[in-house]
């Protein structure tokens, strides 16, 4: 017997009745909270209002079945007709066999799977999109990425993609993404990504996504100890409360590295510096109008007194110089001002800077960061005024350290 592994056009009904976003928003329904009273309405209403009686329907699927019991398309829709006639045990045998008969049909995967879910087997209902996804990952994953990841945020199928995530299938770095970026749950999303690591295939893509996603949600040690983890070992051994405040590595422009936003009115580089040893940090404005802060870092610093202290030389012209500040972000609100150093502006040599601030117990994570410098004397807030910014700075040695 022959099977033909593509289901052949469904009648206009049947479309009707399965229309796949109606299977989709009870998939991801059910996923959620296993609301089977709403997977029934929604079932209920997606038959057209002249749809023949369960009966006649029936009769004529099996039908079709006598002339050919290999036809797909039939074996779906009476499974799907048996169960709105609420026989549930018959509806189950003959998706299961529409299912083995047709295994490498992906449009067929994604209603079986929707069928799964809303009779509550969850995990036949994932096992069968995991093969949607194996046999057409580009057809499949608007309609499988957002199941797997509500069916991931839940955490009740924690072995399930903890083996996918070992097994690593080609599809994976576009459901990471997708989950990363929109699953609810962060920490089911760092779990998954941890089995990846114990793995030894967790990629930098992956390890910058779920850091940037934890920082976000306000999760700062997690996400400090997954960005921690991906530095080399010389690296680690070395972090201090400023990372990398020499400007000896390259930036990175990620995690608790310097962050460099994109923006045409400066550059910013770390290269060998004139009158210093080693690297400098080098931000250099291009006579356009300011455009916000030109690079800042993370810090995750305990509650205490600490100093923050540098060396920068100065070529800028303007009337308003620039400052390093250290902040308490306040979520949606306005954030709080810790520190700022002095004005940094005209042509002046090396010279050292520095300011003392004290981290609050409310303060689980701070920025520093260099910005425009407050013309009002006492100001707590970066400057704000229209201005042009021509020629260059340059720091090195930018760290903190405790107060006693």
């Amino acid at each position: 017997m022959s099977v033909a592994l593509r289901i052949p056009p469904l009648p206009r009904i049947a479309v009707l009745a399965l229309a796949i976003p109606i299977a989709l928003f009870l998939a991801w329904r059910v996923v959620v909270v296993g609301m089977d009273a709403l997977a029934e309405r929604n079932l209920a209403a997606a038959a057209p209002a002249n749809a023949p009686t369960d009966a006649a329907s029936e009769a004529s699927l099996r039908a079709r079945l006598a002339r050919n019991p290999a036809d797909t398309s039939a074996l779906l829709l009476l499974a799907l007709e048996l169960e709105r006639q609420r026989r549930r045990d018959e509806a189950d045998r003959a998706m299961r066999t529409a299912v083995r008969l047709a295994p490498a049909d992906p449009q067929f995967l994604i209603l079986a799977a929707g069928y799964f879910l809303r009779t509550g087997a969850e995990a036949e209902a994932l096992a069968t999109l995991r093969r949607a996804a194996d046999a057409s990952p580009g057809e499949t994953t608007g309609q499988v990425w957002p199941v797997f990841s509500a069916a991931l945020a839940s955490g009740r199928h924690r072995g399930f993609f903890d083996a996918l995530a070992r097994e690593n299938p080609s599809w994976w770095p576009g459901f990471f993404d997708y989950a990363c970026a929109s699953a609810a749950n962060a920490g089911a999303v760092h779990a998954v990504y941890a089995a990846r690591v114990a793995a030894d295939v967790g990629t930098p893509g992956e390890r910058r996504c779920l850091v940037e996603r934890l920082q976000r949600d306000g999760l700062w040690p997690d996400a400090y100890l997954v960005w921690l983890s991906g530095l080399p070992l010389e690296q680690r051994q070395r972090v201090g409360y400023v990372f990398n405040g020499g400007f000896e590595e390259p930036l990175s422009n990620s995690g608790f590295d310097w962050r460099i936003p994109v923006q045409d009115a400066a550059v910013v580089t770390a290269e060998p510096g004139a009158g210093t040893a080693g690297s400098v940090l080098n931000v250099s404005f291009v006579n356009q109008r300011y455009a916000g802060p030109p690079v800042y870092q993370y810090l995750l610093l305990a509650p205490g007194r600490y100093r923050l202290q540098g060396r920068a030389r100065s070529d800028l012209v303007a009337w308003l110089g620039l400052q390093w500040g250290v902040y308490c972000p306040n979520g949606a609100g306005p954030e709080k001002q810790l520190a700022h150093t002095g004005a940094l502006a005209g042509s002046m040599p090396w010279e050292e800077f520095g300011a003392d601030f004290s981290v609050p117990s409310n303060c689980p994570a701070q920025i520093l960061r260099l910005e425009l410098a407050n013309p009002k004397q006492g100001a707590s807030v970066p400057g704000s005024v229209a201005i042009k910014l021509k020629g260059s700075v340059s720091f090195d040695d930018v760290g903190v350290r405790i107060v006693d």
